[in-house]
């Protein structure tokens, strides 16, 4: 159970279990429970949104919802995205983005990345309170998210040199990681949605691949920013995609 607890407080701000004596082989280990993660994540944004839709007009509810996303995650993925725009916003070559990306302080790119982030975000969620068939979408999105970052880390080189905590996920997590995750994302996927989630599964493949060749031919392979980056664009996909699966 300890890498499932590894994989909850480095995904979220839930403090359970104990750091001590975890060595690199461990931190990859825990991958494969990033999908679990993800549903849990998932459970608490859709619970807290059906309460806050019934007390409030659906925007705010859906803001607070947004709100609670990042904050249980300590805004850690937001974070990479305004990383990764703040890379992209530089004009040169890939270490010249990839120095950009290490910069504390966030850039016009970057802020501009969180804010369309967030509100796209909230508009999809509101969106939702359309029809109550669409509701799983809110759990799906960090379930999407998560097994999109073991699967980067899985097929990608680490892009930057030098040492880097996103250099023992990437290098140490395997195909196996990967397969895990899958059986993980289909399995609970299958339990929310049904059969729907071979749909999404499939769309969620596409924008992998794209995501991926994008990030490869721009910074040279992966890094902890751009897995965050990741998970929140997967996030977003989902929002928007769901509805139209299940009608």
């Amino acid at each position: 159970m300890k890498h499932f607890f590894q994989a909850l407080r480095f995904l979220t701000v839930f403090p359970l279990g104990k750091d001590e004596d975890l060595t690199a082989d461990d931190l990859a280990a825990s991958t494969i429970y990033y999908p679990i993660v993800g549903v849990l994540l998932g459970l608490v944004l859709f619970v807290c949104w059906q309460w806050g839709r019934t007390t409030w007009p659906i925007f705010l509810a859906s803001a607070l919802t947004v709100a609670l996303w990042a904050g249980l995650t300590a805004g850690l993925h937001l974070d990479g995205l305004m990383d990764t725009f703040d890379g992209l916003g530089v004009r040169g070559d890939m270490e010249r983005r990839l120095a950009a990306m290490r910069d504390s302080q966030v850039g016009a790119f970057g802020v501009q990345s969180a804010v369309f982030m967030i509100f796209l975000k909230i508009a999809a969620v509101s969106a939702l309170a359309a029809n109550p068939a669409h509701f799983p979408a809110l759990i799906l999105a960090p379930l999407a998210g998560r097994t999109a970052m073991v699967a980067l880390m899985s097929t990608c080189s680490y892009a930057r040199a030098g040492e880097g905590l996103g250099r023992v996920f990437v290098e140490g997590t395997g195909r196996w990681h990967l397969a895990a995750a899958v059986l993980f994302f289909l399995f609970l996927g299958l339990l929310v949605v049904g059969s729907a989630i071979f749909l999404v599964f499939l769309w969620q493949a596409v924008m992998l691949f794209l995501l991926r060749r994008f990030f490869l031919n721009n910074f040279g392979g992966a890094t902890g920013d751009l897995l965050g980056a990741a998970c929140e664009m997967h996030e977003l996909s989902v929002l928007i995609l769901v509805p139209l699966i299940l009608l």
